[in-house]
């Protein structure tokens, strides 16, 4: 089975991610693709004002519903500090 990870902040998730999501998903072939949010992006703070975690997860699962063999993915949100890929790997 070929799964892969998108991740990113999603604040919020726009075309541009899902127009690269749908091309990963075509390109590779995949089985899998998991929208991932970051709990806490290591690279930037998230301005004031930001959806909530929740709410990002919930556009992630929206925008999955246009994008063939995609699915949000909570993972990063379960877990404190900063979201590295690494560490979800």
């Amino acid at each position: 089975m070929k799964i892969a990870m998108y991740g990113g902040t999603f604040n919020p998730i726009h075309l541009g991610h899902m127009n690269a999501a749908k091309a990963v998903v075509e390109g590779l072939q995949l089985d899998k693709l998991l929208l991932m949010p970051a709990n806490v992006p290591p690279h930037k703070a998230l301005p004031e004002g930001s959806a909530s975690p929740a709410q990002r997860l919930e556009m992630c699962r929206i925008a999955a519903g246009y994008i063939p063999r995609a699915e949000a993915c909570s993972l990063e949100l379960e877990r404190e500090g900063a979201s590295y890929t690494v560490d979800t790997l």
